[in-house]
C-alpha cells in the first residue's frame, strides 16, 4: 500500500490552529500516512520543501495549518493516482461572516484553473520556488509535469479573516508577481480580461453568475480594489 505524506507548515503563534488539520489526517480512512509539520520560522514555501524532502511517502499531500480534510479525500486521491500523477482538490472556505461567504462562492470559480494548484501528487524531486511568496502555487503547477484532475472529495479552509486583513495578505503576495511574470510571460492569469472577467464565465460558469446577482455585483467590487491594490503596488 502507498505511503502518503501530509505536510503541514506552521508556526509557534498558529500551532493551537492546527488541531483541526492533525486530527482531520488522524481520522483519515487511508491507514498508510505519515504527518509531517514543519515549524523553521520560515517563509511557506520553504517549509513545504523541508517537509518535502524529509517525506518517505510515495504521494506528497501538503495543507496549511488552518485547513482539515474529510475522511475520505485521501482514500481517493490514492484510487485517482493509479491514473493521474497530480490532483486539485476543491477548497471550501469554513467562516462565519459575510466576506468569508463571498470568498467561498468565488473559490469555486478556481477550481482546475491557472488559479488553482496541485495539492496532491507523486514525490519527485520538485520543490517550490523558495523566492516568491504568494505565487510559488502557481508556479509550482507549471513546472509540475504530468496527467491531472480533480477530486469530488473537498479540503476545508478555516479562515474567518476580515477584508482589511484579506488585503493584506494580498498586497504581500504581489511582490513576487514581477518574478512570476518575468518566468510565465504567457500564463492566462496574467491576462487582465481573463483573471478579471474570462474565468468566471468559461464552461458554463456564467450561470453561477446569475444565480447570485448580489455576490456578482460585490465580487465585481472585490476584483476591482485587488486590481488597485495590485497597481499601486507596483509603483
Amino acid at each position: 500500500m502507498n505511503k502518503v505524506s501530509v505536510i503541514v507548515p506552521t508556526c509557534k503563534d498558529r500551532r493551537g490552529k492546527m488541531e483541526n488539520c492533525l486530527v482531520s489526517i488522524a481520522m483519515s480512512n487511508y491507514p498508510n500516512i505519515e504527518i509531517i509539520t514543519v515549524d523553521e520560522g520560515l517563509e511557506r514555501s520553504a517549509q513545504r520543501n523541508h517537509g518535502m524532502k524529509d517525506a518517505k511517502g510515495d504521494y506528497i499531500l501538503y495543507l496549511d495549518d488552518d485547513q482539515y480534510i474529510s475522511d475520505k479525500l485521501i482514500w481517493e486521491c490514492v484510487n485517482l493516482m493509479q491514473n493521474y500523477d497530480a490532483l486539485y482538490i476543491p477548497e471550501v472556505i469554513v467562516t462565519n461572516n459575510w466576506f468569508g461567504r463571498l470568498r467561498n462562492w468565488e473559490r469555486r470559480f478556481y477550481t482546475e484553473t491557472c488559479v488553482d494548484c496541485i495539492r496532491f501528487f507523486k514525490k519527485k524531486e520538485l520543490y517550490f520556488d523558495e523566492t516568491m511568496s504568494g505565487p510559488e502555487d502557481a508556479d509550482f503547477d507549471h513546472r509540475y509535469a504530468g496527467r491531472r484532475t480533480v477530486t469530488k472529495n473537498c479540503l476545508y479552509h478555516d479562515d474567518d479573516i476580515g477584508f482589511i486583513e484579506y488585503m493584506k495578505k494580498k498586497i504581500y503576495y504581489t511582490r513576487s508577481m514581477e518574478t512570476y511574470k518575468k518566468r510565465w510571460p504567457d500564463d492566462k492569469v496574467l491576462d487582465w480580461k481573463y483573471r478579471c472577467c474570462g474565468i468566471f464565465i468559461e464552461k458554463g460558469k456564467w450561470r453561477w453568475l446569475l444565480e447570485k446577482p448580489h455576490y456578482t455585483v460585490l465580487l465585481g467590487a472585490l476584483i476591482f480594489v485587488r486590481g488597485l491594490a495590485y497597481l499601486c503596488r507596483k509603483r
